[in-house]
């Protein structure tokens, strides 16, 4: 019932809202503060998930953020997943059930195009990612290259809308690891609305679909395949203040397509999902 309750609220509402009437992985950052130049910045991301795919799963899925703004339009951080498996410690390797995920370095040039009226954006990020996740590192990876390029065009007062494209080099020391293929190349295409409800309180509706070319390894599952996999996030968030956020999300675990894009799944992808809280402490 509680999950219900929580899918319901993460998804259905969501959905809703968008009917009748903002950033990622494609995870939303909402109502910062306008940036200043020559600061030090930072965010502290904290998220209980309730995982409901097989066994049931709380965790915690967080991460910490540090860096510094040059001006309002660049600044270049570090961030770093710390998850935790509160439920079922089996899914950890650390005795005390946290463990550290991805981490990278991040280079955002925001709006560094913007048209006469303010209402056509382009944003550019780039990411190169650390060995820092050990089933990551047990595989050969050496790094994964990111680039974000971001096209917003804002409609309204209220509400944006953007596509961003994302190619991703993927560097691995072998093909397969526990039978499996890495990935070489992959790619990812979203499209999002930004919905501001109130000066306070605001929406985002993500669709991703990533494409990721797996390497040849005789014998591996999903040798040299496309693997597809589309998902949502939608998330809400409210201001407390300008440094404390709080709010909730949803995403898919089981992809709304079948591998091979020949047909949808939707009702199976949305049932294997994460709900979360989100509490957000910011610099």
């Amino acid at each position: 019932m509680f999950r219900s309750l929580l899918l319901g609220v993460a998804v259905v509402g969501s959905l809703s809202v968008f009917g009748a009437v903002v950033p990622s992985e494609e995870k939303t950052t909402a109502l910062v503060p306008s940036p200043s130049e020559g600061k030090i910045i930072g965010l502290v991301d904290l998220r209980p998930s309730d995982v409901f795919k097989g066994e049931d799963t709380f965790r915690m899925e967080n991460s910490a953020e540090l860096g510094y703004r040059f001006n309002p339009k660049l600044q270049l951080t570090y961030k770093q997943e710390i998850w935790g498996n509160l439920v079922q410690p089996s899914l950890s390797a650390s005795p005390n059930n946290f463990f550290v995920r991805d981490g990278w370095v991040d280079v955002l040039c925001d709006k560094v195009f913007v048209n006469e009226d303010q209402s056509l954006f382009f944003t550019y990020e780039g990411r190169a990612y650390l060995p820092t996740f050990e089933t990551r590192r047990n595989a050969g990876m050496v790094t994964a290259v990111r680039n974000y390029a971001t096209v917003g065009k804002k409609l309204t007062g209220w509400m944006t809308v953007s596509a961003t494209e994302t190619p991703i080099a993927h560097f691995y020391s072998q093909d397969s690891y526990l039978g499996k293929a890495n990935p070489v190349f992959e790619n990812r295409f979203q499209l999002k609305a930004g919905i501001n409800l109130t000066s306070k309180l605001s929406l985002s509706l993500p669709l991703i679909w990533q494409a990721t070319k797996m390497r040849l390894s005789q014998g591996a599952s999903k040798s040299g395949i496309w693997d597809n996999y589309v998902w949502i996030n939608p998330e809400i968030f409210y201001a407390v203040d300008p440094h404390l956020v709080v709010g909730l999300g949803y995403y898919d675990v089981g992809s709304l397509m079948k591998n091979d894009l020949s047909d949808t799944q939707i009702g199976d992808g949305l049932r294997d999902g994460v709900v979360q809280m989100i509490f957000k402490a910011m610099l």
